[in-house]
């Protein structure tokens, strides 16, 4: 199910609030409190829930979705919001560093001696 699919399918599970658990709103100090539990028992400081959403793009842009499948994903409604938040490790860059490096006959499309300086 798509996001807008899914938002689509809670509109009147309640009459006033949009997001709910158990027929009650969520509030933000419900899941604030949860959240500084969570990482006073990980021992984990200074780290913001919203980091995840950050994280969460990038390893679905390493695992190679497409910018547009992301950005629907992410529900951004631009591609400029969308690269703020899905960052590339260098490790995802190397096999499009070396493509041009080798030929089908596994030699150097341009040799190295042609870079050489006299």
């Amino acid at each position: 199910m798509s996001r807008p699919e899914w938002h689509r399918s809670k509109i009147g599970k309640n009459p006033e609030f949009c997001f709910t658990y158990n027929g009650q709103p969520i509030r933000w100090d419900g899941i604030n409190t949860a959240w500084q539990m969570a990482l006073n028992r990980s021992r984990i400081s200074d780290f913001r829930f919203h980091a995840l959403r950050h994280i969460w793009a990038s390893w679905h842009r390493q695992a190679g979705a497409s910018c547009n499948e992301l950005k629907d994903l992410g529900g951004w409604k631009s591609r400029s919001m969308m690269d703020r938040y899905a960052k590339f490790a260098t490790e995802n860059l190397l096999s499009a560093a070396t493509r041009i490096e080798l030929s089908r006959e596994g030699r150097n499309v341009v040799p190295p001696s042609r870079f050489r300086h006299a």
